[in-house]
């Protein structure tokens, strides 16, 4: 009988530890929900309140005739690329090394898209686009 009688005090305490885990648990993972749940009000409504951000890539028309130019970044993009190589102007970390040196200047860029007939030969002398490929060039090189 006292064997009964401790096997039912051990049984109870076992079922008291597990009652006071699962509501400890419960209490835990309700407030943890919660938490999670404001947390991501609070950014999506942050995020939300943003101003919305308008890209625009700069394109240079002359004479209203836009299909004759490639935009400033494309040109550089390509000259990265390495498609200018048959007109002297080195590729990926050469071309940025170079542009940081001062050895190549958008000038010679626009030059060597004109050789390639990429560009009209008006575009040496817009000012306008010269100064939006040196933009390009030097964003890339930073």
């Amino acid at each position: 009988m006292t064997f009964l009688v401790l096997d039912n005090l051990f049984l109870q305490s076992i079922y008291s530890i597990d009652c006071k885990r699962y509501i400890f648990m419960k209490r835990f993972l309700s407030s943890g929900l919660v938490v999670i749940a404001i947390s991501l009000a609070i950014n999506t409504s942050v995020e939300a309140k943003g101003k919305p951000e308008v890209i625009r890539k700069p394109v240079v028309q002359v004479n209203n005739n836009p299909s004759e130019y490639i935009t400033p970044f494309e040109l550089v993009a390509n000259a990265y690329q390495g498609q200018y190589r048959m007109q002297s102007i080195p590729g990926f970390g050469s071309l940025i090394y170079d542009v940081k040196t001062g050895e190549i200047t958008a000038k010679d860029l626009v030059k060597a898209a004109i050789n390639a007939k990429i560009l009209p030969s008006q575009a040496i002398a817009d000012r306008n686009y010269l100064s939006n490929v040196d933009w390009q060039l030097r964003s890339m090189s930073k």
